[in-house]
């Protein structure tokens, strides 16, 4: 909006940019908002946002980003803190303008049930006819409806004879607020019927310079933007259902960006007035990626529907996955059925190993490898270790993040890494980098995660897997309980999860979170192949053992060498069994040192570390004299 307009609407009041930033700048300066720079960020964001023409984009998810710093994964429903602020924050205004603020001409005021802020004038009476008094009884001292922003009786009364008939310039505000009320009222129309933006008017309404706001990703991970999901096909009600309300396109786009915005991979832009900040080519261009998620609900005449999705790459404008998902019927549980619907959208894109990454990844290489794309280089080269289990890797994944985070304390993804990459130096015979104990610097790491993004999801499951190679099995389950609450779409954590149960001695119920897991994502990475031999072998299955020892990875993985020796010797393959045990010592020299240390970590339930202790004893691996052993 240029800085000579004026903002003249009923949420406004008539006061130039100029005027309202005064205003801004006073508050801000003032007893009741200088003590609390949380409440003077939210003050600044809604105000600025007000005057840029991006009222519809102040909303409690912007505001948590935007204003107060919470990561992309911030969930207004579950974390009340805009409320909380916008409630304090409207306190300190009150407190303000009925003292030091007195006499401002200005008062800005956030008004219960919004967070768009109000432009108020505030002069005396007697300082201005026109200004300080509504038309209507003049003489009987009227005040001007300063808390109504110019609102307009319904029915003014006759002016008195004495009086001269209304001026142009007056008659002229009045049909200007008229004509903006029936645009307003046309817009409420549009979004009602799920229109975002009918007749074009939202750049009429910003004024001719309003550009979408362009959002970068300082961390270069993926940015995307889910855009509004299109319905077609018939009325959207099943035969006999009491309501056409459930399953609809708009609740679908919903859950799946509420989804998205659970995995600290990706960035989510929250509002449709932002977009990804593209410099995909030229000069400058940048390794990032950046992607739009569309969908269409197709409604059939037999009650069913289909859900038809598609991810464009921004920067060359190509479609680079589609799916549908049809034949899905409505009535039952509509919310068990969305749920399970996002879960597989999300294990096909979300994922580590999803589309969306396996995209990002390519371009990185492309603009010439990680060390070219800054903190998500460093979270990039995390995962390739994780599929190769090379030391090399580790060694240049941990060495990259401890730079990235020194240079960034506030990078939580980055300190969740390092606690798992550290936890590698123990389950995969990963060299130590540190004199401090392994398990002390994982555990202090993952608390600095969970400290600095305590919505993460992924910060809770490094932490339980912390808490259960410290053989604290109480702390396990909670942090794996408030994984799965903070992302119940993340498959990955459901399999994590369900492994530690197995080990923790409950074992169809960890079995029946990895076949949940299997079932949304079939290609699932080689830990998981670990849990699932783990299970069959506690539960004497030498069948189902082999069968999913067999997916394990090669000769790298020592889980999976143990993993391998243990089916093996429970189908009666003692030669093989050894073979391996014998090069999972060679990899993880601990599991010859102090076998029954790493055997407590590995199953922390006393009756299956019994048993392995006593299988592994079999294949000729000595007993330790350990004081952890049990």
């Amino acid at each position: 909006m240029p800085e000579s307009t004026t903002i003249d609407t009923p949420d406004a009041g008539a006061a130039t940019p100029e005027a309202v930033r005064h205003a801004l700048a006073l508050v801000l300066g003032s007893d009741e908002l200088r003590s609390s720079p949380q409440l003077g960020n939210i003050l600044r964001f809604v105000v600025e946002a007000t005057l840029e023409g991006r009222r519809e984009a102040i909303k409690g998810y912007t505001i948590a980003v935007e204003a107060l710093g919470r990561d992309a994964s911030f969930d207004p429903q579950a974390d009340p803190i805009v409320r909380v602020e916008a409630t304090r924050l409207r306190r300190a205004l009150e407190r303000y303008y009925a003292g030091a603020g007195a006499g401002d001409e200005i008062e800005i005021a956030i008004p219960r049930g919004s967070y768009v802020p109000q432009f108020l004038p505030r002069l005396a009476a007697g300082e201005g006819e026109d200004e300080a008094f509504v038309e209507g009884d003049a003489e009987a001292g009227a005040p001007a409806n300063a808390a109504a922003g110019a609102s307009l009786p319904d029915a003014p009364a006759p002016a008195p004879a004495a009086l001269p008939p209304p001026t142009r310039p007056r008659l002229g505000r009045v049909l200007a607020l008229a004509l903006l009320l029936l645009a307003c009222g046309v817009v409420v129309a549009g979004l009602a019927t799920g229109s975002h933006d009918p007749l074009a008017l939202r750049s009429l309404l910003a004024g001719s310079t309003w550009q979408p706001l362009e959002r970068t990703n300082r961390l270069g991970i993926p940015m995307i933007e889910v855009r509004a999901f299109e319905t077609t096909g018939g009325a959207a009600k099943a035969p006999g259902a009491a309501s056409s309300g459930d399953f609809t396109a708009e609740g679908i786009e919903v859950r799946v960006r509420d989804a998205l915005a659970r995995f600290d991979l990706l960035d989510v832009l929250a509002s449709p007035d932002a977009r990804p900040a593209l410099r995909c080519s030229g000069e400058g261009a940048a390794a990032s990626s950046a992607f739009a998620l569309g969908g269409l609900v197709e409604n059939h005449d037999d009650g069913t529907l289909s859900v038809l999705l598609r991810l464009s790459d921004l920067c060359d404008g190509t479609i680079v996955w589609s799916r549908e998902f049809d034949s899905l019927k409505r009535g039952g549980d509509a919310t068990a059925l969305e749920i399970g619907l996002v879960r597989d959208i999300m294990a096909a894109i979300a994922e580590p190993y999803g589309v969306i990454q396996a995209r990002a990844r390519a371009r990185v290489t492309a603009a010439g490898g990680p060390a070219m794309a800054g903190p998500y280089g460093c979270v990039l080269m995390a995962y390739s270790y994780w599929r190769s289990y090379l030391p090399a890797e580790h060694e240049a994944a941990q060495a990259c993040l401890e730079k990235a985070v020194a240079d960034d304390r506030t990078f939580a993804l980055g300190y969740a890494l390092l606690a798992e990459l550290s936890l590698d130096e123990i389950r995969a015979g990963a060299p130590m980098r540190a004199a401090t104990p392994t398990l002390n610097r994982a555990l202090a790491a993952a608390e600095q995660a969970v400290e600095l993004a305590p919505t993460s999801a992924f910060a809770r499951r490094v932490l339980m897997d912390v808490h259960f190679f410290r053989g604290e099995r109480a702390a396990t389950l909670a942090a794996g309980t408030a994984a799965l609450e903070l992302n119940p779409y993340d498959v990955d954590i459901i399999a994590d999860f369900g492994g530690r149960l197995i080990a923790l001695g409950e074992t169809a119920r960890g079995e029946a979170m990895l076949a949940q897991a299997a079932q949304a994502a079939p290609g699932m990475p080689p830990w998981v192949e670990y849990h699932r031999v783990i299970a069959a072998y506690i539960r004497g299955d030498a069948v189902a053992a082999m069968a999913a020892a067999d997916h394990l990875m090669g000769e790298g993985y020592a889980p999976g060498l143990l993993a391998r020796a243990l089916a093996s010797h429970l189908a009666g393959e003692d030669e093989e069994a050894r073979a391996d045990l014998s090069k999972l010592v060679a990899l993880a020299p601990a599991w010859g040192n102090d076998p029954d240390t790493m055997i407590a970590r590995f199953f922390p339930d006393a009756g299956v570390a019994r048993k392995v202790r006593a299988d592994l004893a079999d294949l000729g691996l000595k007993r330790s004299n350990s004081a952890a052993a049990n």
